[in-house]
């Protein structure tokens, strides 16, 4: 709007339409000369950053404008405010900054009258030139200034400059009457700039400035822009980051003064997107987005199934096909093939928010199945059945069944008996058994109508029509069986509905009801009574109740004979030193058979119990071997007893007539060996093994002597036999080291009461006297122990340890820390060094895999292979199958180079002992024994040696508490000096 400015002496500018200056024009007034530079029309501030360079971006929204209402204000302008043309606006402090709030003032008294007078068809605005306004201005200023004297001249002169200025004023409103307003300012949206032209020419010393912010938050987005030449700024909108309402002030910067000049407003409007979604093909859909301006970048869409929830959610990223359109493909198999609606919306990048945005919702889509719908039918009806079932039968070629909902109700009284069944569906069927008891429970038609719900969100019914019913007489039947876990009961009834809440009262005649218990029946009308729960045998009487809201409603009844047990028997001759014993008809309450075996000869010195096996076709045999009697002859015995449940009770099913031999059998001598034999180290076993068909043998002694004259004679006993074995070892050590060649002799002696005498040959002995008097003693030591110091260890040796077992391996991948350190400072002392492995193998590859990292640490370390080397064996985990998996081991360790092999274990473990380790096939002096005969006391040296426990083995660990050190140390006791020397 064009305007009139003018300034009064309270500093503020008047903006005047015509009407209101001709006014002020004919009113008998004198205008007085004011004093001032400019004013700000509204609450802006300039910012104290340099003016923004004008940018041009991406096209923004449409906005629409409005020119803002100019009539007749006038707003205080403080001084300072704007900077005249030659000032720095750049860096000005920001208290130097400030705008007035933009506020109507209240009008001058002299324009109020001027208003009064005013034509008032009149409205037209019009403007003075303001370079002749600022002259006015400071002529009468300087007039003012002169004013404050008493000359009379120049009150004249002041009086002079006011008809002069009211006369250029008056020339103007005449000059403007014959033209047309024009807008001061316009603006308008390109790309995501507002773009703002000022509508007059520039002076060659005035700058263009325009004050914009929006409406959101205030003027917190205030940004002072500084229009070109051509009076033209462009705003970057991301710089306000808002839609909606902007406010637009320009104002005049001059080396006179600053001047208010325009305000007006323009609206940016938020998005405003269509959308559009299309089916492309069998499960493939494009969603279209048009209408995108260009301020909006980056579309997204979700898009997600009804189908639980959001767990398909996929976020797709829109392509642009032409401006301002883009599209997206959904391909529903991405969703897991969901049939039924889907939802899909869009957001967009706005670069003026700087943020993503939502631009809109839409109606989603629906995946819809086109293959045919499942069979639905009944099956197995017949009328005289209270049963009938409902199927519901999909394939790989019909809909997927998500749900079905079965109607069924009885023709007469309407629908007073209707239920509902829905069945669970499995593999794209469901079915569902009606029975009329569910419903009026009375010969009748029964309807039937089922709802099908398939995956694409569809729902279809159908009507199966109506079923004639005739109901049979009532039946309620009750079977009982044996079983190996209890009474089998089972109720077949066409009364019933709900088994579980058929309830079985069960007891035995034998003292009436003693031994009464109630089981509740499963759903399927079956229940077993456990034969613990009763006593005898005999007739046991079962009845059945239903429970009919708490009320106990007999059904049936049966008697069920559990008879005394009656086996059979059969006695066979397998091999000419064994019989194999049946047994069969044995009742499903026995659990287990033992058969007692005994000869007529002395009575029952011979008893055995042998536990018979079951076999896969009920029955129980059992092996009896002659060698267990000795071979006699005569009649054997053999009875049977069983375990029976009734009762938990041991007891006899049958004496039989048993069997007799009749032909003494020579039974085989056992099996004698030499193994082991090391003349370096003065040692052999002599194994002695029993044969299947053999003597027993009762105890062996060997005999072995160097000496012509039997000298040094020394006799070995054994009374061990473990598994069939005994092994005896021969040591040089008990005939005084004397090397030469040896000879040994052994005798059996067996449980018949004979002998049998053997030369085993001659074997060389060559074992050295040990320097170390034996026994000795040594200590073993793991990381638990730490680093042991060399004077630690020569302590330990003037205490009589001679030799130290440390720690290198454990399985595959541990190696004790300390081992290096411990073993330096061991041989620094003088004292020997042996090493152990602490074994986990259960398996032979896995004993041969623990052997191999055993012996290539300790090649890292510089053991040589003559070091003893021995197997730890502590694991429970490694006693199945011991025997095999630790001659692997010590197989691969020989294989390796170290044939100086010692096994440790507790005494508990060894055969010798009722152990599973087999001493003679390892051979006795090669076990180092743990067994604490006082406990966790400390045993010395002088009471170990005295009681010499397992003196034919290599060592025995007698304590764990040796007080040597400061802590507790496992002591031993070297029979043989394998540790020691």
């Amino acid at each position: 709007m064009n305007v009139i400015i003018i300034l009064n002496k309270k500093r503020k500018v008047i903006l005047l339409e015509k009407k209101k200056l001709q006014t002020y024009l004919i009113a008998p007034f004198v205008m007085s000369v004011f004093l001032g530079t400019g004013s700000v029309l509204a609450d802006e501030q300039y910012v104290d950053s340099p003016l923004p360079e004008t940018a041009v971006t991406e096209a923004q929204p449409s906005i629409q404008t409005e020119a803002a209402d100019n009539s007749d204000r006038a707003v205080e302008i403080p001084e300072g405010v704007l900077p005249s043309e030659s000032a720095d606006v750049q860096e000005e402090p920001a208290s130097n900054l400030t705008a007035s709030t933009e506020t109507e003032e209240a009008k001058d008294p002299v324009v109020q009258e001027g208003t009064a007078a005013a034509n008032a068809e009149d409205e037209t605005a019009v403007s003075i030139n303001v370079e002749e306004l600022q002259q006015l201005s400071e002529s009468a200023e300087e007039a003012s200034l002169r004013a404050a004297s008493p000359d009379e001249s120049q009150q004249e002169l002041a009086a002079a400059l006011e008809t002069q200025m009211m006369s250029s004023a008056a020339d103007a409103v005449l000059h403007t009457q014959t033209n047309q307003p024009q807008p001061v300012t316009l603006a308008n949206i390109t790309n995501k700039e507002l773009a703002i032209a000022y509508q007059k020419p520039v002076a060659s010393d005035e700058r263009i400035m325009f004050a914009v912010w929006s409406d959101v938050n205030g003027q917190d987005d205030l940004v002072w822009y500084t229009a070109d030449a051509a009076g033209a700024a462009y705003v970057d909108l991301s710089r306000h980051r808002s839609y909606g309402t902007y406010h637009i002030h320009t104002y005049s910067v001059r080396n006179s003064g600053n001047y208010g000049l325009d305000a007006m407003t323009v609206t940016v409007a938020e998005p405003q997107i269509e959308t559009a979604i299309k089916q492309t093909g069998n499960g493939s859909f494009d969603i279209i987005i048009s209408k995108v301006p260009q301020t909006i970048t980056g579309i997204m869409v979700p898009v997600w199934s009804d189908q639980k929830g959001q767990d398909d959610l996929i976020w797709y990223t829109a392509r642009q096909t032409q401006q301002g359109t883009y599209t997206v493909s959904v391909a529903v198999k991405n969703h897991n093939n969901d049939r039924g609606h889907y939802h899909a919306n869009i957001y967009g990048y706005s670069t003026i928010l700087g943020s993503q945005i939502g631009l809109a919702s839409t109606s989603g889509f629906d995946n819809v199945d086109t293959r045919s719908n499942a069979a639905v039918s009944i099956a197995n009806y017949a009328e005289n059945k209270t049963t009938f079932d409902v199927v519901v039968a999909g394939s790989s070629t019909t809909k997927e069944i998500k749900a079905v909902n079965i109607a069924v109700w009885s023709q007469d009284k309407g629908q007073d008996d209707l239920k509902w069944y829905s069945p669970t569906v499995r593999n794209n069927r469901a079915s569902a058994t009606v029975n009329i008891a569910n419903h009026s429970n009375r010969s009748d038609q029964y309807i039937v109508h089922v709802y099908t719900d398939y995956s694409d969100g569809t729902t279809v019914g159908t009507v199966l029509g109506s079923y004639k019913i005739t109901k049979p007489a009532a039946k309620n039947t009750v079977t009982a069986s044996l079983t190996s876990n209890g009474i089998a009961i089972k109720l077949d009834s066409n009364t019933v509905t709900d088994y579980s809440k058929v309830h079985f009262a069960v007891w035995s005649q034998d003292k009436g009801q003693d031994d009464l218990q109630w089981y509740q029946s499963s759903s399927s009308g079956t229940v077993t009574a456990p034969y613990s729960n009763h006593r005898g045998y005999g007739i046991y009487h079962i009845h059945a109740y239903l429970n009919d809201k708490g009320r106990m409603v007999g059904l049936s009844a049966k008697d069920f004979d559990i008879g005394q047990p009656n086996v059979k028997t059969a006695i066979a001759k397998a091999t000419e030193t064994s019989y194999t014993v049946t047994v069969s008809e044995i009742p499903a309450y026995i659990s287990s058979i033992m058969l007692p075996v005994w000869t007529s000869h002395n009575g029952q010195d011979d008893l055995s119990w042998l536990t018979a096996d079951r076999q896969a076709n009920g029955t129980y045999t059992a092996t009896i071997n002659l060698r267990d009697h000795n071979f006699e002859t005569g009649h054997y015995h053999v009875n049977v007893y069983g375990q029976s449940k009734i009762g938990n009770q041991f007891i006899g099913l049958s004496a039989t007539e048993g069997f007799t031999v009749t032909e003494t059998v020579r039974a085989a001598d056992a099996a004698v060996a030499v193994t082991n034999h090391n003349a370096a180290a003065g040692r052999l076993e002599v194994v002695v093994t029993e044969k299947a068909d053999g003597k027993i043998v009762k105890n062996v002694q060997v005999a072995a002597w160097s000496e012509s004259n039997q000298a040094n004679l020394a006799w070995y006993e054994t009374t061990s036999v473990s598994n069939g074995k005994a092994s005896v070892t021969v040591d040089a050590k008990n005939h005084g080291y004397i090397q030469g060649n040896y000879t040994v002799h052994a005798y059996i002696n067996y449980n018949d009461g004979s002998t049998s005498g053997f030369d085993l040959g001659s074997y060389a002995f060559n074992a050295e006297r040990p320097a170390v008097e034996l026994p000795s003693y040594f200590i073993d030591i793991s990381s638990h122990n730490g680093i042991i110091s060399t004077a630690e260890f020569t302590s330990l040796k003037q205490q009589g340890i001679e030799g130290v077992v440390v720690k290198l391996t454990e399985g595959t991948s541990y190696t004790n820390p300390y081992a290096r350190a411990q073993i330096a400072n061991a041989q620094a002392a003088g004292i020997k060094v042996s090493a152990y492995h602490y074994s986990h193998y259960t398996t032979e590859a896995q004993a041969r895999a623990e052997a191999q990292y055993f012996v290539s640490v300790a090649q890292s370390l510089g053991l040589s292979n003559a070091t003893v080397m021995v197997n730890d064996m502590e694991e429970s985990a490694m006693l199945p199958n011991i025997n095999s998996n630790v001659q692997a081991w010590q197989n691969e360790m020989n294989r390796l180079g170290y044939n100086n092999v010692v096994h440790y274990t507790m005494a508990s473990w060894l055969d010798i002992r009722g152990g599973q380790v087999s001493t003679s096939q390892f051979g006795l002096s090669n076990f180092w024994i743990a067994h604490y005969t006082n406990g966790y006391t400390y045993l010395s040296q002088e009471q170990a040696k005295a009681l010499s426990y397992y003196s034919n083995a290599a060592a025995w660990q007698y304590t764990s508490v040796s007080p040597k050190l400061s802590h507790n140390l496992d002591e031993n006791i070297d029979y043989t000096g394998r540790f020691t020397r």
